[in-house]
C-alpha cells in the first residue's frame, strides 16, 4: 500500500510540473491578446499528462486550431476549433484523435466530427451488476471509430440533427480460457458498427467547461441495422441530465443523471458501463456493464483562494439487462473529494484531482483537465 501512495504522489508532481509550465504560456497569451483578436486564427499547444486507474500514468500531446466561421467580429458566434490528440500511457495503450467543431451563421448549424485510432490493452470482468474483481481477465483491441453529427439550432439553446457512428474493431489478444476466448460474448470475435441516429439537445449553461448556473439537456436514439454494415444489429437510447445550481461566493451545487436503453445483439464494448473518470469515480470504468444504466452523481464545488478549489462528490448507480430490472436493490457507490487549479480564468478551464471510494476496497485517483461533467 505504501508502494501505491508514494507512486500517486509522484504521478501528481510530474502532472503539476506539466501543468505548471504548460500553462504559463497560456496565461501569457492571455494578455497579449488585442482587441480586435476575435478575428484572428489561434493555434494552441501543449503536453498532455494524466491519470487514471484504467490507464495509469499518460502522455502525449494536444493540439488546437481555433476560429470564427462567417463575421468574426460577431461576439454570438461560437468558435470553431480543430482538435488532434495523441496519447500513450503505461499500460501500453495508444490514442490518436481528431475532432472538429464547427459553428455556422451565429451559431444555426453545427457540425462536429470525430476520428479516432486505438490501441487499447484493457480488462474485462463479465457482464452484470455483481461481476467480481477476481474475474478480471486482460484483452487488446484496436480499433478506428468515426462520428459526425449535424445540428440545427431552433432557437433559446435547442439543437436537433442527425449523428451517424462507425468503428471497425478487432480482438487482437484474450487469456487463455477466459470468457472472451470462449467466444460466446457479442463482440469477442471483433467486428464492425454502423448506425444512425438523431439528436435532441438544450444548453443554457453559462460556461462549457465549469459552469455557475443553467441547465444541459440531452436525448439521442441511435440505431445500428446490419442494412448498414452493421455486423450486430441493436439500437440505444441515452438520457443526459445536467444542472448547475449557484449559491453564494461561486459556491456550486451541480448534479447529474445518465441513463442509457439499449436492445438487440450488443458487443461487449458498447455496453453501458459505470466508472471512471467522468462516471462514478471510484469504480474501475467497465468493471460492471450490461444492456441497460442508471447513474446519478452530485459534486458540491467550492473556491477556496487564488486558482485553487475543492469538490466533494458522491454517486450512485446500476446496471441490468433491462431498464425494467433497474431498481434500488445491489445499488453501487461512489464518493470522494478532489482539488481544482484554474488555469484559464477567461474560459474557467480547469485542472482537477480527484481521488474517489468504489466500496469494498476499490479506489481510484485521477488527474485531468476539465470538471468531470
Amino acid at each position: 500500500m505504501f508502494k501505491k501512495y508514494t507512486y500517486t504522489v509522484k504521478a501528481v508532481g510530474i502532472i503539476l510540473l506539466a501543468i505548471i509550465f504548460g500553462s504559463a504560456g497560456l496565461w501569457a497569451e492571455e494578455k497579449k491578446q488585442p482587441a480586435d483578436s476575435a478575428c484572428k486564427k489561434r493555434i494552441v499547444a501543449a503536453p498532455l499528462i494524466y491519470y487514471t486507474p484504467e490507464t495509469r500514468l499518460a502522455f502525449g500531446a494536444a493540439g488546437g486550431l481555433i476560429f470564427r466561421l462567417g463575421d468574426c467580429k460577431n461576439s454570438t458566434t461560437r468558435p470553431s476549433s480543430i482538435s488532434p490528440l495523441v496519447i500513450y500511457t503505461q499500460e501500453k495503450q495508444f490514442k490518436t484523435l481528431l475532432k472538429t467543431e464547427l459553428y455556422f451563421k451565429k451559431n444555426k448549424y453545427r457540425l462536429e466530427t470525430e476520428i479516432k485510432l486505438e490501441k487499447y490493452p484493457n480488462r474485462f470482468y463479465g457482464i452484470g451488476n455483481n461481476t467480481r474483481d477476481e474475474d478480471e481477465e486482460q484483452y487488446t483491441s484496436k480499433s478506428t471509430e468515426f462520428f459526425v453529427s449535424f445540428l440545427k439550432n431552433f432557437g433559446e439553446g435547442f439543437y436537433f440533427g442527425l449523428e451517424y457512428h462507425f468503428s471497425d474493431w478487432t480482438i487482437r489478444e484474450v487469456e487463455a480460457g477466459g470468457l472472451l476466448d470462449q467466444g460466446d460474448i457479442p463482440g469477442s470475435k471483433g467486428g464492425t458498427l454502423s448506425g444512425i441516429g438523431v439528436v435532441a439537445n438544450r444548453d443554457t449553461r453559462d460556461n462549457i467547461y465549469s459552469p455557475l448556473k443553467g441547465d444541459f439537456f440531452e436525448l439521442s436514439a441511435k440505431f445500428y441495422p446490419r442494412f448498414l454494415g452493421s455486423t450486430y444489429e441493436y439500437s440505444a437510447i441515452t438520457l443526459n441530465l445536467r444542472k448547475y445550481v449557484k449559491l453564494f461566493s461561486r459556491h456550486v451545487l451541480a448534479f447529474q443523471y445518465v441513463g442509457i436503453v439499449q436492445s438487440g445483439e450488443v458487443p461487449f464494448w458498447e455496453l453501458a458501463k459505470l466508472g471512471g473518470q467522468y462516471n462514478m469515480r471510484g469504480l474501475y470504468e467497465g468493471q460492471f456493464r450490461d444492456k441497460s444504466s442508471v447513474a446519478m452523481q452530485v459534486e458540491y464545488r467550492v473556491p477556496l483562494f487564488w486558482r485553487i478549489g475543492f469538490v466533494g462528490f458522491g454517486s450512485l448507480g446500476k446496471v441490468a439487462p433491462s431498464i425494467s430490472q433497474i431498481n434500488f436493490k445491489d445499488l453501487k457507490a461512489g464518493y470522494g473529494v478532489g482539488i481544482r487549479l484554474m488555469f484559464d480564468k477567461k474560459e474557467r478551464i480547469q485542472v482537477r484531482f480527484d481521488y474517489g471510494f468504489g466500496g469494498k476496497g476499490r479506489s481510484g485517483f485521477y488527474a485531468s483537465i476539465f470538471e468531470a461533467f
